[in-house]
């Protein structure tokens, strides 16, 4: 009897992996064809199956055809001396609708919901339709769409002049300030040129350049990639010395805010153990900077950028993006406030693209649970929503294109050259 044990055993053992096998293979196949979901507890396993579809693709050229662009009619309404255009990376309708559920229930109460304009914006870039946000950033600084990767370089390879440098240009203040790395790519995009978005060390030596008023950002050691761009990391170890020689008052934390000086270079360090978040509380920055901006009255153009809601959207953490998009919000109600006040300032508040497909499928409202669902952890090509507060606000109704926005901005600043291509 006892010889025959290891055979039985040896068969059991087969017989049980052939089984799993037979089930992950049936599993495959099935996922091939259908979506399908397995919940064992608090566990669930799902797939998700993507699709193709043909389209129909731009004709060569038409993307970078600077005819017909420049066509917009302002209206006889006030123009806004100061323009705060507010990028929450990442953040789809989806983002904001849930975060607008889950923190303030069904009837929402987000400040952003409060924008007497609405619109819709279409975020494709040059070469794909789910664009990142390099040429999302490019599209809106330049007024041309951009392949994806591309830094203020269209794909023929000339270099459109950006809104920030056309404003600088005649005397508008400028200021950037992003909870993510100052040479990540949104910031990058408003401010200057560059082939591809991973040249860190170029992008940053290029923005010490710039001289813009304030520009705030992370000093992003920890960044998957740039913390290994060996050139990079010299040149934010040397901040202290190659600021102040390009004109800047450098600043490394929310107490140097207090004593800082404009043109101002804050390089921030990561948020707790965060790899992408930066610095204190986005309203401390964003009050810092519409402050720093309005002393002299030429006008201004600012842009605030939320990172945390794209990085927490990759993550498909449902409580990070509520997070991010909380303070998010709070630092557009203090714009709005802010602006309020003056009533010469417009606010626009949009994203760059949609990250992740988030919807809500379930709100049970005994038990006071949403369920919630990722299409992807990555970008996606739908429209993102755009709100907008103050003079000029209608002009960004409706469904617009991402090229529209910087086009319309610096027509309503005064700057009729804009977008400006070279030969």
């Amino acid at each position: 009897m006892s010889s025959h044990r290891p055979v039985g055993i040896r068969w059991f053992l087969i017989s049980g992996l052939l089984t799993l096998s037979c089930a992950v293979v049936a599993a495959l196949i099935a996922a091939r064809f259908a979506p399908w979901e397995l919940v064992a507890g608090n566990m669930i396993i799902r797939t998700q199956r993507g699709m193709t579809h043909t389209f129909p693709t731009p004709e060569s050229g038409h993307l970078i055809n600077i005819d017909n662009r420049t066509n917009f009619e302002l209206s006889e309404a006030p123009q806004p001396r100061n323009v705060i255009l507010m990028i929450g990376d990442g953040m789809g309708v989806g983002q904001v609708s849930a975060a607008s559920a889950i923190l303030h229930g069904p009837a929402g109460g987000l400040a952003v919901e409060s924008a007497p304009i609405t619109g819709l914006v279409r975020t494709y870039a040059g070469n794909d339709l789910a664009t990142d946000s390099a040429a999302a950033a490019t599209a809106m600084a330049t007024g041309f769409k951009a392949p994806k990767t591309a830094i203020s370089i269209l794909a023929d390879g000339r270099s459109p002049r950006t809104l920030m440098e056309a404003l600088k240009a005649v005397g508008i203040r400028t200021g950037i300030v992003t909870t993510s790395g100052l040479a990540d790519a949104t910031p990058a995009g408003f401010l200057v040129h560059a082939d591809d978005r991973y040249q860190y060390a170029d992008i940053f030596s290029s923005i010490l350049a710039t001289r813009h008023d304030v520009l705030i950002g992370g000093n992003w050691i920890r960044h998957h990639k740039a913390k290994h761009d060996r050139e990079y990391l010299d040149l934010v170890d040397r901040v202290d010395e190659l600021g102040p020689l390009a004109g800047y008052s450098v600043i490394h934390s929310e107490n140097d805010l207090a004593h800082a000086q404009t043109p101002v270079l804050g390089l921030f360090p990561p948020r707790g153990d965060s790899t992408d978040d930066h610095g204190p509380d986005l309203t401390i920055t964003t009050q810092f900077t519409l402050e720093s901006l309005a002393r002299d009255d030429v006008g201004f153009f600012a842009i605030i950028e939320s990172e945390v809601t794209d990085s927490r959207g990759h993550m498909n953490s449902i409580a990070g993006v509520v997070d991010a998009v909380r303070e998010f919000d709070a630092s557009v109600a203090l714009a709005v406030e802010w602006a309020e006040t003056r009533g010469d300032t417009l606010v626009l508040v949009t994203a760059d693209h949609d990250t992740g497909g988030l919807g809500i499928i379930d709100g049970d409202y005994d038990d006071g649970v949403g369920e919630v669902r990722w299409g992807t952890e990555v970008h996606t090509a739908q429209w993102v929503p755009l709100f907008a507060f103050g003079p000029g606000a209608e002009h960004f109704s409706g469904v617009i294109d991402n090229t529209d926005i910087g086009i319309l901005i610096a027509k309503l600043l005064g700057i009729e050259d804009f977008p400006d291509l070279e030969p």
